[in-house]
């Protein structure tokens, strides 16, 4: 209805300039009527062709031609001798009108052709407005509704819908802002297709299923963030080549913004997680000083209490002897926080020494051992290797802490193995025992602080074995990780092999 309505209203304008063309020349004879006795015919025709060049300026190029002709017959029919005869004389009449008429429609030509310019320049003023606005737009924007919403006040600036719709972290469009007069889209495919296939996509007019007139892609630096859907708020039809090229810019405007606004929310929560990680380790710090003094002379006096067992009840030795165990149980663990936010916050340097990793390999077996004595460890140690610079005393508990899980966590009268091997250019290390091994899906996240392979209440311990170990290996310039083999779970990491200085050798005197 709207469609048609607006047809008959361009229809009517266009009568409308004939008429006034046809007013135009009727009102040039009018005023040269009374003066044709006193004016030359030059200066009658000049009256015309005046007409003619306001009718080609305001009115376009069909008035005027026929403005031209019009002036051409009142001009011969009024004016020229001899009167009130159209088209009849000599050569001389003739070739006079012959060029009044050439005269008035060149005229009319370069008037409307310039003014057709004029009308193109000032549309491509209009275009570029319209995009540096939504280009400001969103330049600001905060969210993604924000953009989707500039994008459709340019759109509905030329009378077009759409929909902006953006891809989601699982590569499936989104609709972020939706527009009227787009009942189709999803039945069409035209935005899977341009987000796929990275490119315009314009349907087939006859594919009735579809209501989008094009599909951009949001093209930014990185990735394809979404699709610019767009179609006719009246009707159907075609978008010109001008429209196409000025909503690729209009697409690319908006990835441009998308991409923005991802980056800020990265950044965002980067600064929020550094900062979260940092008040974490202030705290475990600030409590593991203020609470380890006070838990140290606990832990004495229930030592102190235990060892003198023969001399109390039964009951009491019993009570005596579960807080001391309590107590070491806490000592451990805050000595654990303690460790750990030193090493986060690397304020305890590394003191590094070029030594056998065998060493270390035997004095972790004995600690852990005389903790589970009812278990035994197999070795495999490859023959030869070289000397590995590291800390031993923080290497040593990496072995504890791996071989304490590796414990808590296996089968009675199960298999425990630690194997070394040198590998390229790293030394090798693995911890495997016979058990329920990692929960699947989270192995990633067992090395995270307060973090457990499981939540039962009967195996002790907080979640901070692992990321201990992970922040030492690191801090060695190695690497760490855990996987599920059949029937148990493994701890590898490694510690790079670095090539030892010189040894000098003194010679005899």
């Amino acid at each position: 209805m709207s469609f048609t309505v607006a047809l008959q209203s361009a229809s009517t304008r266009r009568v409308a300039n004939y008429l006034a063309a046809v007013a135009a020349c009727g009102m040039a004879a009018a005023v040269a009527f009374p003066l044709r006795d006193r004016l030359d015919l030059p200066d009658i025709v000049m009256l015309f062709l005046l007409a003619v060049f306001l009718v080609a300026t305001f009115l376009g190029r069909g008035p005027a031609v026929a403005a031209s002709f019009l002036s051409v017959a009142l001009f011969d029919y009024y004016f020229d001798t001899p009167h009130h005869v159209l088209f009849l004389g000599d050569a001389e009449h003739v070739l006079t009108v012959v060029i009044m008429l050439a005269v008035g429609l060149v005229t009319a030509h370069l008037v409307s052709r310039s003014a057709a310019k004029a009308d193109a320049a000032r549309a491509r003023e209009r275009e570029t407005r319209q995009l540096y606005e939504a280009a400001r737009d969103m330049a600001g924007a905060h969210d993604v509704t924000q953009v989707g919403e500039a994008a459709r006040r340019y759109l509905g600036n030329h009378g077009l819908g759409g929909k902006l719709l953006v891809a989601s972290g699982d590569d499936r469009l989104v609709d972020s802002l939706g527009g009227p007069g787009m009942p189709g889209l999803s039945g069409s495919g035209c935005a899977e297709a341009a987000y796929r296939g990275n490119a315009a996509v314009v349907p087939d007019p006859r594919d009735q299923a579809g209501a989008a007139l094009a599909c951009f892609p949001l093209r930014a630096p990185t990735r394809v963030r979404g699709v610019l859907a767009v179609s006719p708020l009246e009707g159907r039809g075609r978008l010109g080549e001008e429209q196409h090229e000025a909503l690729k810019a209009l697409a690319s405007l908006a990835a441009l913004a998308l991409e923005r606004l991802h980056y800020a929310d990265a950044a965002t929560k980067a600064e929020l997680m550094v900062a979260d990680e940092r008040l974490r380790t202030s705290v475990l710090s600030s409590l593991s000083h203020d609470l380890r003094t006070p838990l140290t002379t606990l832990v004495g006096l229930a030592d102190s209490l235990a060892e003198r067992r023969q001399t109390l009840p039964a009951d009491a030795a019993d009570v005596a002897a579960a807080i001391r165990d309590q107590a070491r149980a806490m000592h451990k663990l805050l000595c654990d926080l303690l460790d750990m936010a030193r090493l986060k916050s690397a304020s305890t340097p590394l003191r590094r020494e070029w030594q056998p990793f065998e060493d270390v390999v035997g004095s972790s077996l004995r600690l852990a051992e005389s903790a589970a004595p009812d278990r035994r460890v197999t070795t495999d140690l490859a023959p030869g290797l070289p000397l590995i610079f590291f800390d031993a005393v923080l290497i040593e508990r990496v072995l504890c802490n791996l071989l304490d899980n590796a414990f808590k966590y296996a089968r009675p009268g199960a298999r425990i193995s630690l194997a070394a091997r040198q590998s390229s250019a790293d030394l090798e290390v693995s911890v495997c025992n016979d058990g329920s091994g990692f929960p699947e899906g989270r192995i990633a996240s067992m090395f995270d602080l307060f973090v457990r392979g499981a939540n039962e209440s009967s195996i002790p311990g907080a979640g901070l074995g692992l990321a201990i170990c992970k922040a030492i290996v690191e801090a060695h310039g190695g690497s760490i990780g855990a996987e599920n083999r059949g029937g148990g779970a493994c701890v590898r990491f490694t510690l790079p092999c670095l090539t030892p200085p010189p040894v000098a050798i003194e010679e005899e005197p």
